[in-house]
């Protein structure tokens, strides 16, 4: 069904336009969500995208197809569901990297933001990118073991070594190897 008709049933009869969307884009969102949480139960991920799901009947009125698609929007929302799952599950705060700086963001969360940035960027490739994707877009373990073809505990290392260098650079001191 075409996005047109989908957001105009939507309008008409939002019950029955909810079962069409997800219909047919479950799957997508589905694997979306399982990409994220692959650590986590699958009762976890069906909840997150019954979020996604839910947000997205809260949502639909916000969606212009002149810029975007159904696909795209709920794309976006199952990733930012999971990750948001994700981190509530993990028990972690990710590191406040290049978030967008916002009206209401001091001059001094800004510089901290920039400091811890630059701090995290001198570890130089693959320690930077490895930190980057687990804190910053929260990935697992497992996924990024598979994206830098390491073992899970080579990456765990890692990422202990590499917070521990940044904590140096932060504080002042040199950055040895911990």
């Amino acid at each position: 069904m075409e996005d047109k008709e989908l957001l105009r049933v939507m309008q008409q009869n939002p019950e029955h336009g909810i079962s069409l969307v997800m219909k047919q884009y479950a799957a997508l969102c589905y694997y979306i969500v399982k990409q994220k949480l692959s650590d986590f139960s699958q009762e976890e991920v069906e909840e997150c995208v019954s979020d996604v799901f839910l947000a997205f009947y809260h949502q639909y009125t916000a969606i212009d197809l002149e810029r975007g698609s159904i696909k795209g929007f709920l794309s976006v929302l199952s990733r930012r569901k999971a990750i948001d799952r994700w981190r509530r599950l993990a028990g972690k705060e990710t590191l406040p990297l290049q978030e967008a700086i916002t009206t209401s963001d001091s001059l001094e969360q800004q510089e901290e933001r920039k400091i811890l940035l630059d701090a995290v960027l001198a570890l130089g490739d693959p320690d930077a990118k490895i930190v980057i994707l687990k804190y910053y877009f929260g990935y697992p373990t497992k996924k990024i073991a598979e994206i830098f073809g390491l073992k899970e505990n080579t990456v765990d290392q890692k990422v202990r070594r590499s917070l521990a260098k940044v904590k140096a650079i932060l504080e002042g001191g040199d950055c040895h190897e911990v």
